[in-house]
């Protein structure tokens, strides 16, 4: 008896189902916060606002995550005046999870900002408009 159809029948079950409670853990998070901010200490964003000051090194987008159902990630694209100048993927780890993400920026890097908060699946869940100024 040929049993390689039922082996690769097999392997196709486990891996649409993968995929499939990855996509369901995706589509049932949510953003319950997400700030752009100067710095965060003890897991709290510091310094929030529409307007970061000119000449600041470095900034965080902060977001929390709620509804993961297992572990799953999240992703956050930093666009400048629409170009994207960094993608950071962060782990989520339980239901409710804090993280943030950081982008150095260089003394010209003034006027509009973006960051885009995708899930694992790329749906998009939040976007954040900012200004350094």
């Amino acid at each position: 008896m040929n049993t390689r159809p039922m082996v690769i029948v097999i392997i196709f079950v486990v891996l649409i189902g993968g995929l499939a409670s990855t996509r369901a853990a995706a589509q049932n998070i949510r953003v319950s916060q997400a700030v752009v901010c100067q710095e965060v200490v003890d897991r709290t964003p510091v310094g929030a606002g529409d307007v970061i000051p000119a000449g600041s090194e470095q900034i965080f987008c902060f977001t929390r995550i709620e509804g993961a159902e297992g572990e799953t990630a999240i992703t956050h694209n930093w666009y400048y005046q629409g170009a994207l100048k960094a993608s950071v993927t962060l782990p989520v780890r339980t239901s409710s999870w804090r993280t943030w993400s950081s982008k150095t920026l260089s003394p010209e890097w003034t006027g509009e900002w973006m960051v885009e908060v995708l899930a694992s699946d790329g749906m998009p869940l939040e976007s954040i408009i900012f200004f350094v100024q």
